[in-house]
């Protein structure tokens, strides 16, 4: 007697949908046997797609089938033991040699002296379905995404919302997401630090059940690298191989994104370790003779009568070789800094001309904001002229795909761009101005910072006023003042009490050069970006560097 196999399967795809359940299957397979008399040995259930070959039950049922373990098959219907054309071929060629004597679906036989055409157009048609729904879907996907919607899962920081079939910020989990973006600008983290810093705010691994992996742990250091370069975030995104625009929210902005890719790249070219700077005055100053830093040293002495004294001492680490230089006490290098610190204070008449000069240069700088945002504007338009003729010389094949791509990138990133310098400048306008008003606060407040014994506070202000300039030299502190403070002292040493905030500056500070016989330049020593108006008018050919350069001048 003839003995079969019981194959029922459903997938998860859209494909099985109106399927039966196993269990459905499973029911109405055992009383079909049983109705029909047929010796069911063995049962086999699967829950995956037949639109691929290898799927492990259905090869391990073939393989029995082979060696002879029965000699039929009882299923729902046809396709569900394939629907592709490897696995029907097989069903096939073994039904013809007769190592499958029978195959028993609800509604009809297959046996192996019947006409091969039935069988191969009902295996046909399962075929075509999938190749029709797999068509359909990548089209509805390639629409979706030409509509701004991500066709795809979401990522970190968005959730797919079932019910508007869009992506949607997650509001639990986005914060922690751009506060990693901007953790990681700043260039001091590693990808184990922005993982830990992400899982201490519950953005961790999930649970997958076919892989066996229980979750809840540390993200991979490659899944922090995919999300820090994921366009995603900053409102693009990638589909077959095209950039577009999404509609969804934005988490960052294209700026911090590019200063991400701009540490991404940096580090991955050479590692920084992370600077170690002894409190409270180490740090700031080098030794005159040979370069070497100036390092701080505690000495403890106890005397017989019990009492104990604190001294510190800076002196050269002489790590460059030999040094002649000694050592110096803290009480006395303090006071020497503080005399340093005392020849930058700014004359208590001058604060408050400078602050109104500041607000009419910011009036004017608003003006100014707004005639670049109209320009912008006319470039974004300009952008999308180029975009709409690119599109049409792609559909009329003048340039292939790769072309199109490339140069669509390149205006969508240039086309965000001036959206987000649009928004600078709307927002930002007068931003420019806050390093004078910090200017003037610094220089404000030396007179008192010199008087204190607040050695932090000195030290910062010495780093404001000298960088990496300050030396010791023979137990005395020396130092080369940054270009502002320079000009600053140059103003006070030419300083007019019947003018008190105009002043004449002679000799080359940070104001432009002039000819020996030009009459004395009238100038205040007041910040301005060298790509401001006022700037270029005087100094036509001025080059630099980026939007953040600075002057300290202003000729009248």
């Amino acid at each position: 007697m003839s003995t079969y196999f019981l194959y029922a399967r459903k997938s998860t795809d859209v494909e099985d949908k109106q399927v039966l359940s196993i269990d459905a299957q499973l029911s109405e397979l055992r009383s079909l046997a049983k109705h029909d008399g047929l010796q069911i040995v063995a049962e086999f259930v699967e829950k995956q797609s037949a639109k691929m070959p290898g799927r492990p039950v259905f090869n391990d049922m073939i393989r029995r089938l082979i060696a002879g373990e029965a000699q039929g098959i009882v299923c729902w219907k046809i396709d569900r033991l394939a629907r592709n054309p490897v696995d029907g071929g097989q069903i096939s060629w073994l039904l013809q040699q007769s190592v499958i004597q029978h195959i028993q679906t609800h509604d009809r036989s297959f046996l192996p002296a019947d006409n091969v055409l039935m069988m191969s157009v009902e295996l046909g048609m399962a075929n075509q379905y999938i190749r029709d729904l797999s068509a359909n879907t990548k089209r509805g996907q390639r629409e979706k995404a030409r509509r701004g919607e991500y066709p795809g899962l979401a990522p970190l920081g968005y959730i797919n919302n079932p019910r508007t079939k869009r992506v949607e910020v997650d509001r639990r989990k986005a914060p922690a997401i751009r506060a990693a973006f901007e953790l990681y600008a700043e260039n001091k983290s590693r990808f184990e630090d922005i993982a830990a810093f992400l899982y201490e705010r519950s953005v961790r691994t999930k649970k997958i059940n076919k892989s066996g992996s229980s979750g809840d742990k540390p993200l991979k250091k490659d899944s922090i690298k995919k999300m820090l370069t994921n366009i995603f975030y900053y409102g693009h995104f990638e589909y077959s191989g095209e950039i577009y625009k999404g509609v969804h929210t934005p988490l960052v902005s294209k700026q911090l994104f590019d200063k991400v890719q701009a540490v991404l790249e940096l580090r991955g070219r050479q590692r920084h370790k992370p600077k170690n700077e002894p409190q409270p005055l180490c740090g700031i100053m080098r030794c005159g003779e040979c370069g070497g830093m100036i390092t701080g040293e505690v000495i403890t002495k106890h005397q017989k009568n019990g009492n104990v004294h604190r001294y510190v001492y800076y002196r050269c680490t002489k790590k460059r070789g030999l040094c002649s230089q000694s050592y110096i006490r803290e009480e006395a290098l303090s006071v020497q800094l503080s005399d340093l610190l005392s020849l930058y204070v700014m004359p208590t008449d001058w604060p408050q001309e400078l602050c109104r000069m500041a607000n009419e240069d910011e009036q004017k700088a608003e003006s100014v904001a707004m005639t670049a945002v109209q320009e912008l504007r006319v470039k974004i338009a300009q952008l999308d002229g180029k975009m709409s003729r690119f599109v049409d010389l792609y559909s009329e094949q003048d340039i292939d795909r790769d072309t199109f791509l490339t140069r669509k990138r390149g205006l969508m990133s240039e086309r965000k761009s001036a959206e987000e310098q649009i928004a600078r400048l709307e927002h930002d306008a007068t931003l420019w101005l806050q390093p004078l008003r910090d200017f003037i606060k610094d220089a404000s407040m030396l007179e008192e910072i010199a008087k204190t014994d607040n050695l932090p506070s000195k030290k910062l202000s010495l780093q404001k006023i000298f960088g990496s300039n300050l030396s010791l030299h023979t137990r005395e502190a020396r130092g080369v003042a940054l270009p502002q403070w320079a000009s600053l002292r140059e103003a006070q040493n030419n300083f007019d009490k019947s003018s008190p905030v105009l002043c004449i500056a002679d000799g080359e500070g940070f104001e432009p050069s002039r000819g020996c016989n030009a009459p004395a330049t009238l100038a205040v020593w007041y910040f301005r970006p060298l790509s401001h108006p006022s700037i270029r008018s005087r100094v036509p050919n001025l080059m630099c560097e980026s939007e953040e350069d600075y002057m300290c001048w202003t000729s009248f």
